[in-house]
């Protein structure tokens, strides 16, 4: 039978069209030829058409999915659906589309119904893969160790995004910050946040200005791309501050603005009318807010395999996470993912914080750092330093030493600090404080067999040290070595148990709450392989 409007070769062209369109990946004339098919149905179309007409929707929907326009996709399966409730191709299309939108229970929903009509295999995972997903958007719990385990070998693993007990608030210091609004324990799951968009490169040169450049372009493009596409991505970004603002009049954002499934996009109805992009205002934003991959040094291990070196993205939630010398928190990057997660225990009306550059160094080459990122740290590790006077002038004088004397006795610098805050009576969270400002002259003294015999016996174990530096800056693939190293050679801190229970804290405070015990025994190898690469 002829579908109204067409004949039979009409429709074949049409058809043939489409196909070599799709072949093409030509997505906007697709879906205008896919259009003409379907504007030629009418609402009395025979029943045996509307095998033909609810294919075509879905297929739009496809179409219209991958430009990025999920209401117009969501109301063509709907229209399908409402031809055939069960069109697979439709309830499996819609399901796609919930599922990017990160309404997994509701994607779960479309696939089982799927699955009732042809129940492949391939669709049976889709339903399990959103209950995981669903269940991880509440919880924020990941397990990667099936990855990890495998050599971080094949797809990065499906993550979902979940905002946990945080919410966006006055910070203390000014501005805006993210506060804890419930005691976290250490390792847990703060925010699973996906990327807006990442420029990625292999950059040979690390001063090679211009490849970078291209990497930075290209983030632009990206972004430009998504907040075009989507309102909401859009107004995200706007949230944002540029750093033209006065901190204080930037507006608290309703956190439910972040939290994907309470944005009731999936009934079919439009969004709001995209207006023009602001892109001066969003340039700006970039310019304040971007956060490289390789500033969480996790990322080197959790799959990049040594490919991507410079890597640039735009994470809404965790670009209102402040600085801090003094963390508290530390982002792992998973494929698109960021994952920020509690490096230590962390109290309600706590603010969130992670460190933007290398914090394992002194003051005065932090001081520059933030600088450079256009603010002054107001860290209690930062005031400490800068203040005490007690500790200040012999400060001073080791900082010089560390930074000019390169190829000099670092162990002797190092007795010379323990030494000073042992006469000074220091406490012991603000020896973590000065330990982790000359974390390299600690690490060169331990790198050393011949430093170790000249003046181990006057310093802390490694273990020791790497504890007590661990309790200042949280995890870190550096301080985690030293204390792997303290607990194989013995020069550890209490009994072996104690020692294996400080090495999993010290674990977890590195890379969160992302895999079981024995892979993390694996991320323990790795760390240390990672350490023997650099001394071949």
């Amino acid at each position: 039978m002829a579908t109204p409007g067409l004949d039979d070769d009409s429709l074949q062209q049409l058809r043939s069209r489409a196909t070599q369109l799709l072949l093409k990946e030509n997505w906007t004339e697709y879906i205008a030829v896919c259009s003409l098919i379907i504007d030629a149905f009418d609402a009395a179309a025979a029943c045996k058409d509307r095998r033909v007409l609810c294919s075509t929707l879905a297929h739009r929907a496809d179409a219209r999915a991958r430009l990025g326009d999920a209401p117009g996709a969501l109301a063509d399966c709907d229209a399908a659906l409402a031809a055939d409730p069960a069109h697979p191709g439709a309830l499996l299309s819609k399901g796609a589309v919930l599922r990017g939108l990160g309404r997994y229970a509701r994607a779960a929903e479309c696939f089982r119904a799927a699955l009732a009509v042809s129940g492949t295999d391939e669709v049976r995972e889709m339903v399990e893969q959103c209950k995981r997903l669903d269940a991880q958007v509440r919880s924020g719990a990941v397990d990667l160790s099936e990855w990890v385990l495998a050599g971080f070998s094949g797809k990065c693993p499906d993550l979902a995004e979940h905002v946990g007990a945080v919410e966006v608030l006055r910070s203390a210091h000014g501005g805006r910050g993210v506060l804890a609004v419930k005691n976290i324990e250490a390792g847990a799951n703060l925010v699973i946040s996906k990327a807006v968009a990442i420029g990625r490169g292999v950059i040979p040169d690390a001063a090679d200005s211009g490849e970078k450049m291209v990497v930075w372009k290209d983030l632009v493009d990206k972004v430009l791309d998504a907040a075009e596409k989507c309102p909401r991505t859009a107004s995200l970004i706007y949230t944002l501050s540029t750093g033209e603002e006065p901190e204080d009049e930037l507006p608290i954002p309703d956190m439910a603005h972040f939290k994907q499934e309470t944005e009731e996009l999936d009934d079919g109805t439009a969004m709001a009318p995209k207006a023009s992009l602001d892109v001066d205002k969003i340039l700006k934003v970039l310019d304040v807010n971007c956060l490289t991959e390789d500033a969480a040094p996790s990322a080197n291990l959790l799959g990049s395999n040594g490919v991507v070196n410079c890597g640039v993205g735009l994470w809404i939630l965790p670009a209102f996470i402040n600085h801090s010398c003094h963390p508290n928190a530390r982002r792992t990057h998973v494929g698109d993912h960021a994952i920020v997660h509690a490096s230590r225990d962390i109290k309600a009306g706590e603010e969130i914080t992670f460190a933007y550059f290398d914090v394992l160094t002194p003051a005065s080459k932090r001081r520059e750092a933030a600088r450079a990122w256009g603010f002054e740290c107001q860290c209690d590790r930062c005031r400490f330093e800068a203040s005490d006077a007690i500790v200040g002038q012999e400060l001073t004088k080791l900082e010089n030493e560390l930074v000019n004397g390169r190829g000099g006795d670092m162990g002797a610098l190092v007795v010379r600090l323990e030494e000073r805050m042992r006469k000074s009576m220091v406490k012991e969270r603000r020896k973590a404080f000065l330990r982790a400002s000359f974390w390299s002259a600690y690490s060169a003294l331990f790198d050393s067999d011949k430093l170790v015999r000249k003046w181990g016996r006057r310093v802390p174990g490694e273990a020791a040290v790497a504890e007590s530096v661990a309790g200042a800056i949280g995890g870190n693939e550096s301080v985690l070595r030293a204390m792997l190293r303290g607990a194989d050679n013995g020069n550890g801190c209490g009994n072996r148990l104690e020692v294996e229970d400080k090495v999993v804290r010290i674990g977890r405070a590195t890379y969160g709450r992302v895999v079981k015990r024995q892979a993390m025994r694996a991320l323990f190898r790795l760390t240390l392989d990672a350490d023997s690469n650099k001394s071949l």
